[in-house]
């Protein structure tokens, strides 16, 4: 295979790789965010061959393979195309960041399997290249409705199910800085072209190009180019529960999806390879990748059980009340060269931490001030300095620190981080 390595300090893509402390990042981006299980083992079997056998699960949707060379890229590539994973070009993939529900197609309560839409708006965005110059980060969140929404899913356009008088719709919306603005009701068959549309209007209207930029009057005007119904009320319903997203997840009297989370995103080879084959001995025979670093099967309730259990002894979360769900940290000394800091070994010392004092609130634990395990605010934050973490509470890694930690008392003092206090010196 021929072509270019492009490597920079961006967003990981699988033709535009990026550099890191542990070799290049290669992004892979499942269609629809489903992989087949033979599949999801050649990538664990090729993260091993090629890479440094870690890989990541993203906030993204998306698998990351670690700590490839230069000289094993090209056979990645060659694997990848075999699996129908690699894009033409590095542009039209940096431009597929589509979400969907993890269960699309398999939840009864869904109101609309937002698969074909997905895969229609993928075409209108390779068909297109001038919204090629959309920002990498720039989104679509495809919620079907169903066990597991997506309403908590930061994104520049969202497309939402709606039942409007027995029928199913689409809602249009467009992130703003405080809240999504909700433009109307379309056609399912329309919805793909509509949201394409969307983001041609973003492109040129906005200053940042990203929605959450545009100003009222350009808003305004969208919602009048569009035409859309707005007879009816389109904005998100509420959500009444809490409900799990690991473990076992009843889908009908004969199956169950189960959610398999990664500690901090994060499964070698070795595990994803004999996950692959536990969920062959089930008859599983397709995964989803999800926007919380968690993978979705749909299983036999004779078997969901067993394969939540085996998948637990490897090392997957099952149970929504695992403090490691609680914690964002990245990946550290050996992964990258912004810090000297074991940040995921301290983040595992510090979840039975947590544990052991009930906190309920969220922890960051960050090799440095650039934050790239988590760009929103967290209860307690750890920001890697030199060889001490400053302590941060209710901030970001920018925020002003209250105190600092010597990562030698992480495990004998550091409950101390979690019960309230002005100031912490530990």
């Amino acid at each position: 295979m021929s072509g270019a390595i492009d490597i920079k300090g961006w967003c990981p893509g699988a033709r535009r790789p990026m550099l890191s402390g542990d070799g290049l990042i290669v992004r892979v981006r499942p269609h629809g965010g489903a992989l087949t299980v033979a599949a999801l083992h050649a990538l664990a079997e090729a993260a091993s061959r090629f890479g440094n056998g870690q890989i990541d699960l993203t906030r993204r949707a998306n698998l990351q393979i670690r700590g490839v060379s230069p000289e094993t890229l090209a056979p990645l590539w060659e694997l990848m195309t075999s699996l129908a994973l690699l894009d033409d070009s590095a542009e039209a993939e940096a431009i597929r960041n589509i979400a969907v529900n993890p269960l699309a197609g398999l939840d009864p309560a869904e109101v609309i399997d937002m698969r074909p839409v997905a895969a229609a708006l993928e075409l209108q965005l390779a068909a297109d290249k001038a919204l090629w110059a959309l920002p990498a980060k720039f989104g679509f969140a495809l919620d079907g409705g169903g066990r597991l929404p997506l309403t908590e899913l930061a994104a520049d356009v969202r497309l939402a199910a709606r039942s409007v008088d027995e029928r199913r719709r689409i809602a249009v919306g467009l992130a703003g800085a405080d809240a999504i603005t909700w433009l109307g009701l379309v056609a399912v068959s329309d919805a793909a072209a509509v949201a394409a549309n969307v983001a041609r209007w973003v492109l040129q209207h906005s200053p940042t190009r990203r929605a959450a930029a545009l100003p009222p009057q350009a808003i305004a005007a969208l919602s009048t180019e569009l035409g859309l119904d707005r007879s009816n009320e389109t904005s998100t319903p509420s959500v009444a529960m809490s409900r799990p997203r690991r473990g076992a997840i009843s889908l009908t009297d004969e199956t169950c999806g189960v959610g398999l989370g990664a500690p901090f995103g994060r499964i070698d080879s070795a595990a994803l390879e004999r996950l692959a084959a536990l969920l062959a001995a089930s008859d599983v025979s397709e995964v989803r990748l999800s926007p919380w670093r968690t993978l979705y099967a749909a299983a036999g309730r004779d078997v969901a059980g067993r394969l939540a259990a085996d998948a637990a002894e490897l090392g997957l979360i099952v149970d929504d009340a695992d403090p490691l769900l609680r914690i964002d940290a990245c990946t550290g000394a050996g992964g990258c060269p912004a810090t000297r800091l074991a940040t995921r070994q301290h983040a595992r010392v510090l979840a039975a931490d947590i544990a052991r004092t009930q906190f309920p609130g969220t922890l960051h634990v960050s090799g440095c001030a650039k934050g790239c395990a988590r760009s929103a605010a967290a209860d307690v934050v750890l920001v890697g300095d030199a060889d001490r973490y400053r302590v941060v509470r209710k901030g970001t890694p920018k925020s002003a620190p209250c105190g600092a930690l010597d990562p030698a008392d992480i495990g004998i003092t550091s409950q101390g981080l979690f019960q309230a206090r002005e100031s912490v010196h530990v």
